[in-house]
């Protein structure tokens, strides 16, 4: 079956890491093939396994990223990428080396004329107020300039030492908690004035229909890639929820 060439492209979560070499094959191949035919390929955060701690962290697999991602651009391809929960320090040297845009934590585009607001997800989970907490302080501007003054082995230490303690924290919650608050999307959605909703974060992929000031909205999850690596493909046929290999398939 032959695909439109002005596909819109989502993706979440990947959370690429030496562990599952089969997932960043796909990614390659992801980047090497169709989705340099697609008009977008937005990445939504959480695009490592380890938080990312800076442009010199050289822990497998980042630097084979971080090409892959160049090359992408400078096919002419637009690359467009959000900070998650797992990136939150990508910033503008990131963009150099790679040639994407970082977008801001909430931002609107446009997508075959409807206006779309696109979000990691994170902030939407404000029942999760321990998490809430640690966002604003790793977002702290005087926090942040502190942590990428130290050298590279120091914030990769604290970087480690911090996972366990998160993991810890998050298989205490209940699934309630770290999932997205429906008043919080609402009143986002309300605040950018849009109908259209795609996130990722929480790796619950679907699509999510409710009335927002009677008229209908949309909020689709991006899946993860632990398990099934998904894509949202967007275009003129309107928008799926795709395995990725299926989509890879499309173009065989």
């Amino acid at each position: 079956m032959a695909i439109a060439h002005l596909d819109t492209l989502f993706i979440a979560d990947l959370h690429l890491s030496p562990a599952r070499p089969d997932k960043l094959a796909l990614f390659k191949q992801l980047l090497r093939g169709p989705a340099r035919q697609s008009s977008a390929l937005y990445i939504l955060g959480d695009l490592f396994e380890e938080f990312w701690v800076g442009p010199d962290d050289c822990t497998p697999p980042n630097p084979e990223i971080i090409e892959e991602l160049a090359a992408f651009s400078r096919s002419g391809s637009r690359l467009f990428i959000q900070q998650g929960n797992r990136d939150l320090l990508i910033d503008s040297r990131f963009a150099e080396l790679t040639g994407c845009v970082v977008l801001p934590e909430q931002a609107v585009i446009q997508v075959n004329g409807k206006q779309v607001l696109v979000m990691h997800g994170d902030l939407l989970c404000t029942l999760d107020w321990k998490y809430q907490y640690y966002r604003r302080l790793v977002m702290n501007p005087v926090i942040r300039m502190l942590f990428k003054k130290l050298p590279c082995p120091a914030r990769l230490a604290l970087a480690h030492g911090l996972r366990p303690a998160m993991q810890r924290s998050t298989r205490r919650k209940t699934a309630y908690i770290v999932d997205v608050e429906q008043q919080t999307v609402e009143t986002v959605m309300r605040q950018t004035k849009v109908v259209e909703l795609i996130h990722g974060h929480t790796h619950r992929p679907g699509i999510h229909e409710f009335s927002l000031d009677n008229k209908p909205a949309h909020r689709t999850v991006l899946g993860d890639w632990y398990e099934e690596a998904k894509i949202l493909v967007w275009n003129d046929r309107g928008s799926q929820l795709l395995p990725v290999s299926e989509y890879l398939q499309q173009y065989t």
